[in-house]
């Protein structure tokens, strides 16, 4: 049997909702476009204590494109499937055991593996001396990873406590500043990543993100932002250019007004879906023997038979109820109350983390899998004034 299963966080939207105004709001502009009369963001808070100063920044909201209006982006037009080709299909078993089919094919060419060649070898004297995240900056502002092969995208990994289960999702890098990398989501569901990094126990509300210590001359990383896993890592993988960096550090969250920052250059469909989804809780379930009955269903049949096809524009109105309306129904409850409000503000439950390096590697492909890696590992300071060993792995 289906069971739908609860989405509700309206005291969490409420009590929030109550402290701010409904009138629109002028947006504050970014330091990269500010009339020339006003000091650059930098500036406007040198009179801040550095316990406050913001990071510099070296890369912020790389791929986003500026929204030209408030009209909603276009809804894609259904796009045939192609059918899998005949040789791909011959290489196919249907057990992990190879036949004799595949042993021939892969015994007659043992070198057809890619082999890799794209760039001259890495040798020390080309990477910065003293620190990974101006290296990393050079890597992805290579002219060869045009914005268009989104070099943004990356692997965060992290685990759970105490059972130590890992998962790992792919999202945006945001920023790159001098204390690390930045990516932001939902932090506020237990459900997802948020109850590995903070902790915490699954209820029927959304928790805030923890605040870091504004006290303190550093935020804090460790055990005392909540009782989660601190400890994350990030992947980037470009092929085009044979490369992949990885990161190995603790995860801080950002202040409110860190976050602010970024969430005001996002479309306000994108700030709309942010408030309206409870990241990883669970919309819908089926049980096994339900799924069966759908299996057989023919509309489910035919988009999933040989040959090219495609997928009905309407098929959310025309096929089983899978959860999708539940969500949409909650999009449409936060377009209601924020009709009218201009800068729809950020949820308390969403934001930025920056995960702190601990360790980088940088990885260039080299031919027999000879590849060239070289680490980083930090051995003291922070920021700009960590101090970094500097390792070649062997491959």
């Amino acid at each position: 049997m289906q069971t739908r299963l609860p989405f509700t966080f309206r005291s969490t939207v409420d009590s929030f909702l109550r402290t701010v105004p409904r009138q629109p709001r002028q947006l504050r502009s970014s330091s990269t476009n500010q009339p020339s009369n006003r000091k650059p963001a930098m500036d406007q808070n040198e009179h801040h204590t550095d316990a406050h100063r913001r990071p510099k920044k070296l890369i912020f909201a790389p791929g986003d494109i500026a929204p030209t209006s408030n009209e909603p982006t276009p809804e894609p037009q259904p796009q045939a499937i192609p059918a899998p080709t005949t040789t791909l299909e011959a290489l196919r078993t249907a057990t992990s055991t190879p036949n004799s089919t595949t042993e021939t094919e892969v015994l007659s060419n043992a070198a057809r593996a890619h082999q890799f060649g794209t760039n001259p070898p890495l040798t020390i004297s080309q990477i910065h001396g003293t620190n990974p995240l101006h290296q990393f900056n050079t890597w992805f502002r290579d002219p060869r990873l045009p914005a268009s092969s989104a070099p943004e995208t990356c692997t965060l990994s992290t685990a759970s406590l105490p059972s130590g289960r890992v998962s790992a999702r792919v999202v945006y890098l945001k920023e790159l500043d001098e204390r690390g990398w930045v990516v932001y989501s939902n932090w506020g569901s237990r459900e997802g990543k948020g109850g590995q990094v903070f902790g915490g126990e699954s209820g029927d509300t959304l928790d805030a993100m923890p605040e870091p210590d504004s006290d303190s001359e550093q935020p804090a990383i460790t055990a005392e932002v909540g009782d989660g896993n601190k400890w994350g890592a990030l992947t980037f993988s470009w092929a085009s250019v044979e490369r992949q960096v990885r990161v190995e550090g603790l995860l801080e969250p950002l202040r409110r007004e860190e976050s602010e920052m970024y969430w005001r250059t996002r479309e306000r469909g994108s700030r709309i879906g942010g408030w309206a989804s409870w990241q990883s809780r669970v919309l819908w379930a089926a049980e096994p023997a339900q799924m069966e009955v759908n299996q057989r269903r023919k509309s489910v049949v035919s988009l999933q038979g040989d040959g090219e096809r495609v997928i009905p524009v309407d098929i959310e109105q025309t096929d089983v109820e899978d959860g999708r309306a539940l969500l949409e129904a909650k999009v449409r409850e936060m377009e209601e109350r924020f009709a009218g409000v201009e800068d729809i503000p950020l949820p308390p439950f969403w934001g930025g983390v920056r995960l702190v390096p601990e360790s980088v590697e940088f990885w260039q492909g080299r031919r027999s899998r000879l590849h060239d890696r070289f680490r980083y590992v930090r051995v003291e300071g922070q920021g700009e004034d960590a101090k970094w060993r500097v390792q070649r792995l062997s491959p």
